[in-house]
């Protein structure tokens, strides 16, 4: 009777430690689990901004429904031709910019397979059993998934930093507008100088426009990328933090994306142009003692 007793005693006793144990496992796996989903949230913004500037790129001069239809009925006055369905759009809006189908269904494509690919790492975390004894092991097997999405998110900044989006179009019309100011002949000196003037604000206007949605672009990608650098140190170091430290990571991922929002464009550039190479480092939690 003793020895089932104490055989009784030490089976419920390996069973609350285990039960704890597993409580403990899940906990950190749920409390990891916010800065994965900080850094899913990132990656989601920045494919945001990333198809919002290739769009801004070929998009015409932004007009008011009036200056639209006055101009339609322009166009139809001049126009001699019989209206078909390949010349109305251009008929409707001559300054739009038709890309050839093909080219714009595969970047939609492109686009969406890179938002795919961090997606499906994000949803990783879901299906990982956090309470099983293999959720250590499958946290730390994403670590060379995330090396990888990470790299793929440098390379993206530091071209964007490199070679950043402009308004294309909108470029273009106001260099063409300028030119036709330079050769009307029938303007005097003071028209001429006031369209000179004009044209000079739309112009700086347009640059400024075009400032703010590089470094929005720029700015989304830093801040994944960023975040992207920090989960994989507590990914890399998953089983030596507890869950105070994996609740501190997650606080320092919010003070993290907060310095990049501050940066400056400029800073946002050289940084941006610097990370591809020298991204190595990370913000890291304090590990368990």
């Amino acid at each position: 009777m003793a020895v089932s007793s104490i055989y009784q005693f030490t089976r419920k006793a390996v069973l609350i430690i285990g039960i704890g144990l597993l409580a403990a496992c899940s906990q950190k796996a749920e409390t990891l689990k916010i800065t994965v989903t900080q850094f899913g949230s990132a990656t989601e913004d920045a494919f945001d901004a990333y198809g919002t500037a290739q769009t801004a790129q070929f998009a015409p001069s932004p007009k008011s429904q009036n200056a639209r239809q006055s101009e339609f009925i322009a166009n139809m006055e001049a126009f001699t031709g019989k209206v078909t369905p390949s010349n109305l759009p251009t008929l409707l809006d001559p300054d739009a910019v038709k890309i050839d189908p093909n080219v714009a269904q595969q970047w939609q494509k492109t686009l969406a397979s890179l938002r795919n690919q961090y997606q499906q790492f994000v949803a990783i975390f879901d299906q990982i059993e956090a309470g099983s004894a293999l959720g250590a092991s499958a946290v730390t097997d994403t670590g060379p998934i995330l090396e990888k999405l990470r790299n793929q998110l440098d390379a993206i900044t530091s071209d964007l930093a490199k070679d950043p989006p402009q308004f294309l179009v909108r470029r273009g019309t106001l260099i063409a507008d300028l030119n036709k100011i330079r050769s009307e002949p029938n303007d005097d000196d003071d028209a001429k100088s006031l369209r000179l003037q004009i044209w000079w604000q739309d112009w700086n206007a347009l640059m400024a426009e075009e400032k703010l949605l590089q470094a929005h672009t720029l700015r989304s990608f830093m801040a994944a990328s960023a975040l992207g650098r920090h989960l994989q140190t507590q990914i890399d170091n998953y089983a030596k933090l507890d869950v105070n430290a994996l609740i501190g990571a997650a606080e320092q991922g919010i003070t993290l994306a907060g310095k990049v929002r501050s940066l400056s464009p400029t800073e946002l550039v050289a940084e941006g142009r610097n990370l591809f190479e020298t991204a190595t480092g990370s913000t890291t939690a304090t590990p368990a003692q």
